[in-house]
């Protein structure tokens, strides 16, 4: 294990240290306060600088992320708060939007509120609001390398409805500034059932600012709308925040490299004088096949999210009529990954770039 710059092996380290959790490990503990009062969330922190909450009750999503004390994420105005305060209806959604590294997006609607089959459904779905459970926390050695696991199950399912579940884990280790987010969504009903699927993923100051960028390989980007065509140009520049902005979507369709993965990554080659620091994401491109972009340049609401998606943002109904609504048949399993870097330096940002050149 390469750990605080030196190369030292698993003996080497107990020796020095009454718990491994003088290093780093996992905290789990209850919400007291507030509009999260009652939730329970697991803190991970590692040695590599990986410093995230969990929130268990808000479908295992993630709050902050930090990296070496750097926020990452960003955090909306309700802060982090307990489904009780979910409403269903149009856009209400946004009263329990707490934003964080990660908010799932579905599974029964994406995107706008609509009608569908004389169904009503609201903005991005309910998947956020139910807690996991069976959960398991595990700390384990593997050789010389320590890894932190949460997994845990979350269900959406409705008599004479959907009877959808994921089973998600998220890790990481001490030594790389990376982690995991893997799902696994099963139909457990007898009914072939529709599933919309999105990954709201949510990038803040001080990373995001007026120097940052919005890198990727190949792609196509075609804005949402009206509003989106007008900042078409720049979509992957961005700048410091605006009074009465007015959000701007755009849809990616990134090229998968050999791997068959879409690559994204948003960069700051200014930050910290110049040294530099960015996040990478990649995901599997046959089972999430475009990614949205939500630039928000407004006071408060300062955020880019990235969002990769098996499904488009006009809502369930417009997905049927246009003939590109998925389904999960009964008993099928669908599994979906997510793999962030932290990239620590302008080295790493630069033989990225490189990367995606290739």
């Amino acid at each position: 294990m390469k750990l605080y710059g030196q190369n030292v092996k698993k003996n080497e380290i107990l020796k020095r240290v009454g718990d491994i959790s003088q290093l780093g490990g996992s905290k789990v503990y209850e919400l007291t306060d507030g509009t999260g009062r009652g939730m329970r969330a697991v803190d991970i922190k590692t040695p590599s600088g990986i410093d995230m909450s969990i929130l268990i009750d808000r479908a295992m999503d993630i709050s902050n992320l930090f990296y070496k004390n750097t926020s990452l994420a960003w955090k909306s105005a309700v802060k982090d708060i307990s489904a009780t305060y979910y409403e269903s209806k149009g856009i209400d959604w946004l009263r329990i939007f707490f934003g964080g590294l990660l908010t799932t997006c579905g599974l029964s609607n994406v995107g706008a509120p609509c009608t569908d089959s004389g169904e009503e459904f609201g903005l991005h779905g309910r998947i956020t609001t139910f807690p996991a459970e069976l959960i398991s926390i595990e700390n384990r050695w593997e050789d010389d390398d320590f890894i932190i696991e949460v997994c845990g199950k979350i269900r959406q399912s409705r008599v004479f409805g959907e009877k959808l579940e994921i089973t998600r884990k998220i890790s990481c280790s001490f030594t790389k500034p990376e982690f995991l987010i893997e799902d696994s969504i099963e139909n457990l009903g007898f009914e072939k059932t529709p599933l919309m699927l999105l990954y709201h993923i949510n990038i803040g100051y001080p990373l995001l600012d007026k120097d940052s960028e919005l890198i990727e390989p190949q792609s196509e980007v075609l804005p949402k709308d009206e509003e989106a065509k007008k900042g078409l140009k720049e979509f992957n520049k961005f700048n410091t925040p605006v009074h009465g902005f007015s959000e701007q979507v755009f849809i990616h369709d990134i090229k998968a490299d050999s791997n068959g993965k879409s690559n994204i990554a948003l960069i700051n080659e200014s930050f910290n004088n110049g040294t530099g620091l960015g996040i990478s994401l990649s995901f599997n491109k046959d089972n999430l096949s475009h990614l949205m972009q939500w630039k928000q340049m407004g006071e408060g609401e300062y955020v880019c999210g990235i969002e990769p998606t098996n499904c488009s943002i006009f809502g369930r109904a417009e997905s049927r009529k246009a003939g590109s609504l998925q389904f999960i048949e009964p008993g099928e399993v669908k599994k979906y990954k997510l793999e962030f870097k932290i990239l620590e330096s302008n080295k790493e940002i630069a033989q990225l770039k490189k990367d995606f050149k290739k």
